[in-house]
């Protein structure tokens, strides 16, 4: 009985392809290229799948009570009889079971050719995933979860309310607002993230990542810059050699960069950053949440921006000091250097408001300044 239910809901599938196929397609010459559209309509389903082996896939969330598709099928052919033979080689199906419906479709044939997928989806759509082996990705005003992924292109999407998984074998990779938590990475491009109501997870290869806003990050890139306008919590921000620059940091941050510069401020928390080669500037924030940190560069000056009221301990090093080698607003911080000829170590510490949590400060070859958060 179960099976013949199964068979009848293929088949009234299948039938609804035809339906479209017969009654709702033109064929016309792109460039180079025969363009065969295909429009249909399926029920409003809780879980919409797409899937293609070539192709672009765009989904947009509306106000319609049921799913409506648009499918470009695209060959290479000289006369409009080849690319028929061509296009009759392509198979696009549509199957609806247990609350899901799947759009597929598969390219074959000498070409190989390409099905772009455009759906209209209601927008209260409970989960949508998308999966093509190559093209663009794209969605759109969605209450539902997300998942998308692509062999090669490009990832776009926007006003999604629920949590985003998405991947690239190496396309850019362009979040606008979420709100829920957001999972993305690329092999190698650059990803930016405008504002996510949830934790953010974000890699790429070698590209740049940028994010508007989030409360839990974690972020990682073979060589690219890190940039963050506001982390309402814990940070980890690391690259294999870019700079990375951190504003509005609520939580505490740990940030490795192989040889970029590191910029934080305001950070409420404990902060250890370290770079193998290159400044770091830190400015704190006035609380009682700061906690033990350590800011570390191999090359490169460190300039820490302390405001009035914050408690901490200072202790820093500078192992080759040019000039002074550390400076200071402040006259508890006690300042030693090590011999008058040749390179210089040079010393400090003390503690500052009173003092409090320990501040690890050091670069091997640099200068140091704890300067008052006014003389920014």
């Amino acid at each position: 009985m179960k099976r013949s239910i199964q068979l009848a809901t293929l088949l009234m599938a299948t039938g609804l392809v035809a339906v479209a196929q017969t009654g709702n397609t033109r064929m016309y010459r792109s460039g180079g290229e025969w363009v065969q559209e295909v429009r249909g309509t399926l029920p409003a389903s809780k879980i919409v799948k797409v899937k293609s082996s070539a192709g672009s896939i765009r989904i947009q969330g509306g106000s319609q009570p049921n799913i409506t598709y648009l499918i470009r099928e695209r060959v290479r052919a000289r006369t409009e009889e080849a690319a028929r033979r061509e296009i009759n080689r392509m198979k696009f199906t549509t199957f609806s079971s247990g609350g899901a419906v799947l759009l597929k479709a598969e390219c074959e044939g000498e070409d190989g050719g390409s099905i772009d997928f455009d759906v209209q989806v209601p927008r209260q759509t409970t989960a949508v995933k998308l999966e093509t082996n190559g093209g663009q990705v794209s969605a759109d005003n969605l209450a539902g979860k997300v998942e998308a992924s692509t062999g090669g292109g490009n990832i776009h999407l926007d006003k999604i309310d629920g949590a985003i998984s998405v991947a690239s074998g190496g396309g850019q990779i362009d979040i606008g607002n979420v709100g829920n938590d957001v999972a993305v990475s690329t092999g190698g491009g650059n990803i930016h993230i405008g504002s996510a109501a949830g934790r953010v997870v974000a890699s790429s290869g070698g590209g740049d990542l940028h994010v508007g806003s989030g409360k839990l990050m974690t972020l990682e890139t073979g060589g690219g810059s890190i940039q963050v306008n506001k982390c309402e919590g814990q940070i980890k921000a690391e690259t294999g050699g870019g700079t990375i620059d951190l504003s509005e940091i609520e939580g505490p941050a740990t940030i490795e960069s192989g040889g970029g510069g590191i910029k934080v401020g305001a950070i409420r928390k404990g902060l250890r950053a370290e770079t193998g080669s290159g400044p770091i500037i830190a400015t704190l924030t006035r609380g009682t949440s700061f906690t033990d940190s350590r800011l570390e560069t191999s090359v490169g000056d460190i300039i820490v921006y302390v405001p009035d009221g914050l408690g901490v301990t200072i202790r820093a090093a500078v192992e080759v000091a040019r000039g002074d080698g550390i400076r200071s607003d402040f006259p508890e911080l006690k300042i030693t250097r090590s011999g008058n000829i040749g390179p210089r170590e040079v010393f400090a510490e003390g503690s500052l408001n009173g003092g409090g949590p320990v501040l690890h400060v050091h670069t091997a070859t640099g200068n140091i300044q704890f300067l008052k958060v006014s003389k920014q």
